[in-house]
């Protein structure tokens, strides 16, 4: 399984975790509606915020990829260039 797959997964699953762990708190809550209202806006600021720091860090992930592939490209640019100008050299 690659490891978008697993990223991916593993979001889905904290997103369902913690709709699942939000709605149980709601119906189990000795608190008021407002103390209940205020606990449930902050879990989610800190799914957003969760969710934010793991774009950022995909992001972070994809930039080196795209990196590492270029300078692959580039190498084998530069390879290619080479065995061009070797094989023009020997047939002249």
């Amino acid at each position: 399984m690659s490891g978008r797959m697993k990223w991916a997964g593993s979001v889905s699953a904290f997103a369902a975790g913690l709709g699942i762990g939000a709605a149980l708190g709601v119906l189990f809550a000795p608190a008021s509606g407002q103390d209940t209202r205020e606990s449930i806006l902050e879990s989610a600021k800190d799914g957003v915020d969760g969710a934010v720091a793991a774009g950022q860090k995909l992001t972070r992930s994809a930039r080196q990829g795209i990196d590492e592939a270029k300078g692959r490209v580039r190498q084998a640019k530069e390879v290619g260039e080479q065995a061009f100008r070797e094989a023009k050299s020997s047939s002249s």
